[in-house]
């Protein structure tokens, strides 16, 4: 079916109490692992490429193939920039044909994050498209979580209310405990502030960093306004070990298509067992 508008896939979660999956993908392994899944499933899904992977492809023509790959699926599919730090990433997404982005400006004061994203909302708006920001930056440090450090880093309610509103995004990415990469630590998600933000908040809310986040922990935030969770890194560690394991079990050299095949069912796997936790599947 046709590309899907990032916007719509939310909305339709957000009425449906459930959350979809945001999946990052860079090369041939990832996108029919997602893709097969989400078919499989019968899951809405959003495909994610961020800036830190342009190098590995040519990005116009990745994007392209990537387009072609979606209109042969059955299921709703979205297409979305991850991370775009600056105007010129925004751009060059724009030029090479991504429908949505995420503008990350959220390592800036308010005042700053808040007028650029205004900017980029201003740029993209007219073309149709969609833009996800960030309020509050990510514990990506693994800095311990007191008052103070809670204060400095976590999305702020009454800040989130006037980002929003003023900025016009379709979808705000929250800090609230999560972090991206691998947990230095168990997450501990702030689920009272995450309720704040909800109730003063009319676009649906967004989870970065959920590889490591316990299940529990995944459905609570989705009854408290979580409508897209982005997943990156446990799928990236799962290929990595199936690859070790697959290289290492043989004298001579594996056979790398059927090595890659197998990473690619590796994959899958993560991705199943995701859709399956965020309530998606049978949504599509």
């Amino acid at each position: 079916m046709p590309l899907t508008p990032y916007n719509i896939l939310l909305q339709d979660a957000r009425k449906g109490n459930y959350a979809v999956g945001a999946f990052n993908i860079f090369g041939m392994e990832f996108l029919p692992a997602i893709l097969d899944v989400a078919e499989e499933e019968k899951a809405p899904v959003i495909l994610q490429i961020a800036p830190l992977h342009f190098y590995l492809s040519d990005l116009p023509e990745y994007i392209k193939y990537v387009k072609s790959q979606i209109v042969k699926v059955k299921v709703p599919v979205a297409l979305n920039l991850d991370h775009g730090k600056t105007r010129e990433i925004i751009i060059k997404g724009i030029r090479n044909g991504f429908p949505a982005v995420m503008f990350d400006a959220s390592r800036l004061p308010f005042t700053q994050n808040l007028a650029q994203t205004k900017e980029i909302v201003e740029l993209c708006k007219p073309l149709g498209m969609t833009v996800e920001a960030e309020l509050g930056s990510l514990n990506d440090e693994g800095a311990e979580l007191t008052a103070e450090t809670k204060d400095k880093l976590f999305t702020n309610p009454e800040q989130a209310a006037k980002f929003v509103t003023e900025t016009g995004i379709d979808a705000l990415a929250v800090s609230i405990g999560n972090a991206h990469g691998f947990y230095k630590g168990e997450p501990k998600l702030d689920f009272a502030r995450l309720q704040q933000i909800r109730d003063k908040v009319p676009v649906p809310l967004v989870l970065h960093g959920g590889s490591g986040i316990k299940t529990d922990d995944f459905k609570k935030a989705i009854t408290l306004g979580i409508n897209k969770i982005n997943i990156y890194t446990e799928m990236s560690a799962s290929a990595s070990l199936m690859m070790k394991s697959l290289l290492n079990a043989h004298d001579t050299p594996a056979d790398f298509p059927a090595t890659l095949y197998q990473v690619r069912l590796a994959v899958k796997e993560v991705v199943r067992e995701k859709m399956h936790v965020f309530g998606s599947c049978g949504k599509g």
